[in-house]
Parts: structure tokens; sequence; C-alpha cells
């Protein structure tokens, strides 16, 4: 199913998110990374997908009869997906607001993907023109931060992974 759909969903959901308490430019998240070997004065996010499973388990929505053809009719199944959201920014180590600024943003990005819609809308896969929706966005993630000093000790780069769990229903 649309791997792709879902990913370019999370993408919009976090691009432009404007940070609440400080004057940093919004976050700019696209898909493929950007290169990082350049400074991220603005912070950059980029969403891959790292693990999926596909399943009919009731408990997660899926239902029968297993469809014969595109077209039959057919029962339910889900797809989990497990897309990573990695987060770079370069800050000045002198910055009174260093020890707390870097995990806020994690929090905000977070707070922006647990506050999205229960279910989207119908999402059509361009590549096999299948009806999809997205559920449970938000409701499982996980993280992991990294700092590290640069070579010039003015800067830390300051790196975030975010796991997001998102299960898709769609018939099959």
């Amino acid at each position: 199913m649309p791997i792709n759909t879902t990913q370019v969903y999370v993408n919009d959901l976090i691009n432009g998110l404007v940070w609440p308490i400080t004057n940093l430019p919004p976050l700019q998240s696209q898909i493929t990374p950007p290169d990082p070997n350049v400074d991220a004065n603005i912070p950059q996010a980029y969403v891959w997908p790292s693990r999926g499973r596909e399943d009919r388990n009731p408990a997660r929505g899926g239902t029968v009869p297993r469809a014969t053809s595109a077209t039959s009719p057919s029962g339910l199944k889900t797809q989990q997906h497990r897309l990573d959201v990695y987060l770079v920014w370069f800050g000045q180590d002198d910055d009174p607001e260093a020890d707390t600024l870097f995990p806020g943003m994690v929090d905000w990005v977070m707070e922006k993907l647990r506050l999205a819609p229960d279910t989207t809308p119908a999402l059509l896969d361009p590549w096999t023109n299948r009806e999809s929706y997205l559920i449970d966005i938000g409701e499982d993630m996980s993280y992991q931060i990294t700092v590290r000093a640069l070579t010039d000790q003015r800067y830390n780069r300051y790196d975030a992974l975010i796991t997001c769990v998102i299960n898709e229903v769609f018939a099959a």
C-alpha cells in the first residue's frame, strides 16, 4: 500500500511548523534528506519509512473476505508504518536557551503528530488507485536525541530521531 502517501502526509503535516516560544525560522521538512554537511541554521526535518507490516488482524481493523481481484468485494487489511522523522539543527553553544531549546523543538514536532486528526480523509495511492485511511497518528512514538560539538566549538549539532507508528486501513 502507499508507503509514499503516508510519508507525504506526515511531511506535509510538519512542514512549516512554527515554534511557539522562539524566533527561529519555521521547520523545513522534506522527504529527501538535506545535505548533512550544510549548517542548518533553519531547523530541518525529513521523513523516511523504516519498517512496516501488513495483516488482516481484527484487533487492528482487519476483516474478511479476501479480495479475489482489484475490483472484487473485500474486507479490510491494515498496514503498520514506522516512519522516522529526522530533526537536525545547529545551535550556538552560548545561547541562553541552549539547554531546553532543542528538546522543546522535539516535543513540539511530537505535539503536532499527536494532535493530527484521528482519521485522515481518504488518501488515494497514485500507484494502485486504492483508497486508504491513516489512523492512530501520534499514538505510538519514540525519540532519541543527540548533541555534539562542531569543529569550531561555537556551534552544536543537534539531531533527533522521532519514530511514529501509523496504521493504514484499506480494502483488500
